[in-house]
């Protein structure tokens, strides 16, 4: 049996962080800015290969480019092995309200991995967030169920790696009707490794919300972790951030507002010599359709293009300082001559400390 704890000291240059009215990285910085992000217990039960872990841990869909939850998250969890599958789930409490009332959102997921041979394997996965509260995630008083079924496979062969995955949503509303709907969401990838470097395609889409009440859509809850593996900073989630700044304006603008998504994606990474290491990344995004009912109509379906880079230098193999920057070529769906977005951080990623211009 082991304990963990997990802990951010969260005091920002010249910001409040999170001392809920003291200064902790203001002037006079002594407020109590220490934060729990995992606090769990985990058992191995004896003679077999299976482990249960209790508490704050994180949790979520990081096969689906992380969309719906990615988050640390009160509840239980299991991992263990039945013949050739690989068996992890788990119950999450995301909100209780009364204790006596069955008026709270759940969280249950189970997925089942197979590897049929040392070069592909395949998933399935399974989910509900289970929503009773009379303030509902996403913003009507209806009883919800969101389920959730995906499936993802990889095959390797010859130094490339091809993967696809595919999940689906469905909504319903125990008490009406106004929630209903459904969407899914499609990943392709293609990768390819030689030497000390990689190369990744990867292929997104997302069809607009046809429905009036929002239903059709994967923001009923935003993970905040959407677009994180090919190293872009505005159109994907910057993988370094902290206290903000973090991007993913391909997924709140377009894909969580019912236009949908559609975008293409490049990215790789060089290690170099003396320890120095390359990532870059582009990619081109666009809306999949015209905006629902529900949602403002924009300007037109381009969101743009982004080329992103970093270059940094690893010491003693536990510490790094890297710059990064980032320019997105905005699109007409930012209106008729949208003025373009660029980002540049200095940082040591490994602790989170940077200095950062965005415009």
């Amino acid at each position: 049996m082991s304990l963990v704890w997990y802990g951010e000291v969260d005091s920002p240059w010249g910001e409040k962080g999170s001392c809920q009215g003291d200064n902790c990285g203001k002037l006079s910085a002594d407020g109590v800015g220490v934060e729990t992000k995992n606090a769990y217990a985990e058992l191995k039960v004896p003679n077999s290969d299976w482990k249960v872990r209790a508490g704050i841990q994180g949790y979520g869909f990081g096969k689906y480019e992380s969309f719906v939850t990615n988050d640390d998250m009160n509840g239980v969890s299991f991992a263990g092995n039945v013949g050739m599958a690989t068996l992890t789930g788990g119950w999450f409490k995301w909100e209780e309200n009364d204790r006596d009332s069955a008026d709270d959102v759940d969280f249950y997921m189970l997925s089942a991995e197979l590897h049929p041979s040392e070069v592909f394997h395949y998933g399935l996965t399974g989910a509900q967030i289970s929503n009773s509260s009379q303030a509902a995630l996403n913003g009507t008083a209806a009883r919800t169920d969101d389920n959730y079924f995906g499936a993802y496979a990889d095959f390797t062969y010859n130094k490339m790696a091809y993967s696809g995955s595919v999940l689906y949503k469905k909504s319903s509303g125990r008490d009406s009707d106004a929630t209903d709907g459904d969407t899914y969401m499609l990943n392709l990838y293609a990768q390819r490794h030689w030497g000390n470097a990689s190369l990744k395609i990867h292929g997104i889409y997302i069809p607009a919300d046809d429905s009036s009440n929002g239903a059709d859509r994967f923001a009923a809850n935003q993970s905040g972790w959407e677009l994180n593996s090919s190293n872009l900073q505005i159109f994907g989630t910057d993988y370094y951030y902290n206290n903000g700044s973090q991007g993913a304006k391909s997924v709140y603008d377009a894909a969580y507002q019912g236009y949908g998504l559609m975008g293409l994606i490049v990215s790789g990474d060089q290690e170099l010599s003396n320890d120095y290491y390359l990532k870059y990344g582009t990619g081109y995004f666009r809306a999949a359709d015209d905006a629902p009912d529900s949602a403002a109509q924009a300007n037109g379906s381009t969101l743009g293009t982004e080329v992103a880079a970093q270059l940094g230098k690893k010491f003693a193999g536990v510490y790094d300082i890297s710059l990064r920057g980032s320019y997105g070529f905005m699109g007409d769906f930012y209106g008729d001559d949208p003025e373009d977005t660029y980002k540049v951080v200095v940082a040591s990623p490994r602790y989170g400390r940077r200095l950062v211009a965005l415009h």
